[in-house]
């Protein structure tokens, strides 16, 4: 039988080499995690850069086409104007006929009211 102070050595031995294998391992565990949550924020963050330089082309995009149509109904409103003027001119009679038809019409839209005699 081995003496007590030889056994103590030996097992003070065995749980410090045991200390320090599961501290390596505590640092491998780590740097592994550290290594996947960059490797995460790294991804994140790329999709992130992408998601926003799409979204800045597609508000280019839309900003551009909206700049059209306002450029075009522009052009319209200013080719009905033009017309409109035309037929004041050359014709006012028309114009004058068609406005009280248009009046006619929404007039005939309209819902009827009811008068107090009628209750």
């Amino acid at each position: 039988m081995k003496p007590f102070g030889e056994t103590a050595r030996e097992t003070r031995a065995k749980a410090s080499e045991l200390a320090e294998k599961t501290a390596e391992n505590a640092r491998l565990t780590a740097e592994a995690a550290k290594a996947r949550i960059q490797g995460g924020y790294g991804r994140a963050r790329a999709a992130t850069e992408e998601f926003a330089a799409k979204a800045s082309e597609q508000a280019g995009v839309a900003r551009e086409a909206a700049g059209e149509a306002y450029q075009k109904g522009k052009a319209q409103a200013k080719r009905a104007n033009s017309k409109l003027k035309d037929v004041a001119e050359k014709q006012p009679l028309t114009l004058v006929a068609g406005a009280v038809a248009i009046g006619a019409l929404l007039g005939s839209l309209l819902p009827k009211g009811v008068r107090k005699d009628e209750e």
